[in-house]
Order: structure tokens, then C-alpha cells, then sequence
């Protein structure tokens, strides 16, 4: 790989690969927004144990509790309006 790299690329043959499908299901297009964040390393931790004993992703159970979070305050909001 390091002999084909040096000769240089092609770049005529290079084909555009689609990227990571978007995860909105309400819409098809798109990308979705990354969100960042730190955390301490003793959460991470736990994390990355919690989600293997479960069978998932740290980022899926982040989006969960990101999801559940945005759920409760917009429904505390229509039972103040």
C-alpha cells in the first residue's frame, strides 16, 4: 500500500461512496447532527461496560436519554401552556 501511495493515486478512477444513512426518520436526506461532549473518565467507563453488557452502542444509549430528555421537557411545556 505504501509502494501504490508514493507512485500517487489515480484519481479519475476514484467513485464517490455514500456516507452513514441518516438516522431521522422523518426525513431520508440529510446528514444528522453531531453533538460532542466530555464526561469523566470513571462515566465513560461505566458506559462502554454498560453498553457491551447490553448489547448496544455508548452513542445509542446517549441518543436514548438525549431523546427521553427533549421528550419529558416538551411535554412539561404543553401542560404549562
Amino acid at each position: 500500500m505504501a509502494d501504490e501511495a508514493e507512485a500517487g493515486y489515480d484519481l479519475s478512477t476514484w467513485i464517490r461512496r455514500p456516507g452513514r444513512p441518516t438516522i431521522d426518520a422523518s426525513t431520508q436526506v440529510g446528514h444528522s447532527p453531531k453533538i460532542e461532549t466530555r464526561v469523566p473518565v470513571s462515566v465513560r467507563a461505566d458506559l462502554a461496560l454498560f453498553a457491551l453488557e447490553d448489547g448496544t452502542t455508548i452513542s445509542k444509549i446517549l441518543r436514548r436519554l438525549a431523546e427521553q430528555y427533549v421528550a419529558e421537557r416538551r411535554a412539561r411545556r404543553r401542560i404549562s401552556e
